[in-house]
């Protein structure tokens, strides 16, 4: 009796661990290339690379690796309120390509996202200046960095931000488009 008890029990967790293993090799994020995103015209579960939270102090990155075009999205938290100063963003090729402040006497947090994108201002007009590791720092404050990679893919229908270097848009109002 007590051996058809192990038998049943060793079954019974064979069967679950079959279960979890299965439900978590389903449900697990799964990226794919750009070039198989067009190839099944859309029909894929992500393109972009998952989230990577990158941590430095009070900042926060959410990935480590972008495609272009995509956001670039940032929190600043737990500030206190002699905490103020601004966060840098530097291209592979040690532009500035943007800042953002913040005070935490006004807010013990702050949010903002960007796009890595051709800027004419900013002198960065092909889309190999925007790719490689970029760098983000507190002004005035060089010995901690946190760093992220932006590839040379581009996100899908993202492309035609990637050809000219205009003055940038969310919505490109110089070129309307009718229904």
């Amino acid at each position: 009796m007590n051996r058809n008890v192990g038998i049943a029990t060793g079954i019974g967790i064979s069967i679950i661990l079959g279960v979890i293993i299965f439900q978590v090799n389903e449900t697990t994020w799964k990226q794919v290339s750009v070039e198989e995103y067009y190839e099944k015209d859309g029909k894929v579960s992500g393109v972009v690379y998952p989230d990577n939270p990158q941590i430095l102090g009070p900042l926060q990155i959410n990935k480590d690796k972008y495609l272009l075009g995509e956001n670039v999205f940032v929190i600043i938290k737990d500030l206190r309120p002699q905490d103020r100063g601004s966060i840098q963003f530097f291209t592979p090729g040690g532009i500035l390509f943007d800042e953002m402040g913040f005070n935490g006497e006004y807010n013990d947090y702050a949010k903002k996202y960007f796009k890595p994108q051709l800027l004419k201002s900013k002198n960065l007009c092909e889309k190999e200046q925007l790719v490689g590791t970029w760098t983000v720092m507190f002004r005035g404050y060089e010995e901690a960095k946190l760093y992220f990679e932006v590839t040379s893919d581009i996100l899908p229908n993202q492309e035609s931000h990637f050809v000219e270097c205009e003055v940038a848009y969310e919505i490109d109002i110089t070129k309307p488009t009718t229904p």
